[in-house]
């Protein structure tokens, strides 16, 4: 899923399983990280979005609680 209007979030890709792809806008490369509940996820990046709020500090807070880790 293309990401507009992020400073810091040029991509977000889901799996079929709880992988997911996060691509930022400071270099090409996807970096793949374990979500401990995708849907979630998923969801709170579609209201988000639809709200223009920062996807790049809901990624930050995903990680920086532990739901979302790095492989």
């Amino acid at each position: 899923m293309k990401i507009t209007g992020s400073s810091a979030i040029a991509e977000i890709n889901f799996t079929d399983s709880n992988e997911v792809g996060v691509q930022f806008t400071s270099q090409p490369t996807e970096y793949k990280f374990i979500s401990s509940d995708v849907d979630a996820l998923r969801s709170e990046l579609e209201s988000t979005l639809n709200k223009n709020e920062s996807v790049g500090r809901l990624i930050a807070g995903y990680r920086a609680s532990g739901k979302l880790t790095q492989v």
